[in-house]
């Protein structure tokens, strides 16, 4: 079952958060386990809060690439980018139409 985390941010920078994602799917697809795809989006009504949108092949392996050291490396970068501290879904895919 497709697994898909979501974090709630907020940034003063969005195109450097765009620029790490980008970098990190170089870098990562294939590599990191489960890894699929991400999407962030802007959120219209709340200028400066974004989410992260992350999708895995499954929960198990998504928690295997958030016990890698590029991962955490990842994160805190992201988080010199942020304004607090990220909020986290963590949702299992249960259909997907289209």
């Amino acid at each position: 079952m497709r697994f898909i985390q979501v974090m709630v941010i907020r940034t003063d920078d969005p195109d450097a958060v765009k620029a790490m994602m980008g970098d990190w799917h170089r870098a990562e697809a294939g590599v990191a386990p489960g890894y699929q795809g991400s999407t962030l989006l802007a959120d219209r009504d709340n200028p400066g809060r974004y989410s992260i949108r992350v999708e895995f092949s499954s929960f198990e392996e998504a928690e295997q690439n958030n016990d890698r050291p590029e991962t955490q490396a990842w994160a805190t970068r992201l988080g010199a980018l942020i304004d607090g501290e990220p909020e986290f879904g963590n949702f299992d895919e249960l259909q997907t139409v289209g």
